[in-house]
């Protein structure tokens, strides 16, 4: 249904759950303009309209970053993230010329709420939704993560609705297991993702994915404990057969694993109703783009909320059927007409 470029990679960021900072470094490395420019207009020729720009992280300079450089008396980094800035300003400049029908959407943080300028480069440049990791409605929340410069409360819900100011639709992210989530989080969550007015949003279990900081300190707890499944160890989950792999790891102190799962699933359910999704439509232009948002959400709601949380093997089977009923159903929508003779802006 897309196609995806990746037009930076690295995050400057350190979150607690993240694996791409491990894997891909926190120094942001930018592709050339041209190279990536080159590339969505190839793309396009071929018949692509909807394109991810599929990114660690498209805001990979803040303002706050800027800040906090400009004070050190060595100058020269602070000189590297303007640098790096303009090179995205220069990115979005380009992509706003290229003469077609093209929708982007990418991964950014939070931040980039507070930097006006920015968004109105990505509206621009045809950049419609964005995935923002909120994790947590709690500063405590927040703190565990490493994720300090999110928002909490009315800010945070103010902060979500002016990328739709902007015309930025969010697809919001959020982690369910956190060792300050109580009972009263899940429907918490949910009610602030309606306020929020996201138009998308996903719920997660907490995951130690290996070389995270989240995986080496629960790793640590449990080779104490010699936790298995089958003579496999815990702190080896992806060995264990699907069918005997739990969905949860790391024990809460006020929550069972199945409590865990089941107000997650609530959760999915409460915001992927049919009357919500109906609701959120409404921001669609055409009753075309309706429709499409009405399948995506459903597929969305399928494939993972009822294959990734479910532990029933029934239900996963059953939601994978449906996943690919949407799947087929979804794809004509998002077709366009090849533009073979599609011009690279100068």
């Amino acid at each position: 249904m897309w196609a995806s470029v990746q037009t930076v990679r690295g995050c400057p960021k350190h979150c607690s759950f993240c694996s791409v900072w491990r894997t891909d470094g926190q120094l942001p490395r930018q592709r050339p303009v041209d190279a990536v420019v080159d590339e969505v207009v190839t793309l396009r020729r071929m018949g692509y309209r909807f394109i991810a720009l599929a990114d660690d992280n498209f805001y990979s300079v803040s303002l706050r970053d800027l800040e906090q450089a400009a004070q050190r008396e060595d100058k020269s980094h602070y000189k590297r993230l303007l640098a790096l800035r303009q090179e995205r300003f220069q990115l979005m400049e380009r992509m706003s010329r290229i003469d077609s029908d093209i929708i982007c959407f990418t991964q950014i943080t939070m931040e980039a709420a507070e930097d006006e300028e920015f968004l109105r480069a990505m509206r621009s440049a045809r950049i419609r939704g964005a995935l923002v990791g909120i994790e947590s409605i709690t500063t405590e929340g927040l703190k565990s993560t490493y994720k300090n410069f999110n928002a909490t409360g009315e800010e945070l819900v103010s902060r979500l609705q002016r990328f739709r100011n902007f015309g930025i639709h969010i697809l919001g992210s959020f982690i369910f297991g956190l060792q300050s989530d109580t009972p009263e989080t899940f429907a918490a969550t949910a009610d602030l993702a309606n306020r929020a007015g996201l138009t998308f949003a996903q719920f997660v279990p907490l995951t130690p994915f290996p070389g995270t900081v989240d995986f080496e300190k629960w790793e640590k707890e449990t080779l104490q404990e010699n936790v298995n499944v089958e003579g496999i160890p815990i702190t080896r989950y992806w060995l264990i057969p699907t069918s005997r792999r739990p969905k949860l790891y790391i024990r809460h102190p006020s929550m069972s694993a199945d409590e865990i799962r089941r107000g997650t699933q609530q959760v999915w359910d409460s915001f992927y109703c049919m009357a919500g999704i109906w609701r959120r439509s409404q921001s669609m232009p055409k009753i075309r783009a309706r429709l499409a948002f009405v399948f995506i959400s459903k597929l969305y709601r399928q494939m993972y909320a009822n294959t990734g949380i479910a532990t029933d093997s029934a239900r996963q089977s059953l939601a994978v059927k449906w996943a690919r009923i949407f799947g087929k159903v979804c794809r004509p929508l998002f077709s366009a007409r090849p533009i073979p003779d599609l011009a690279v802006p100068e």
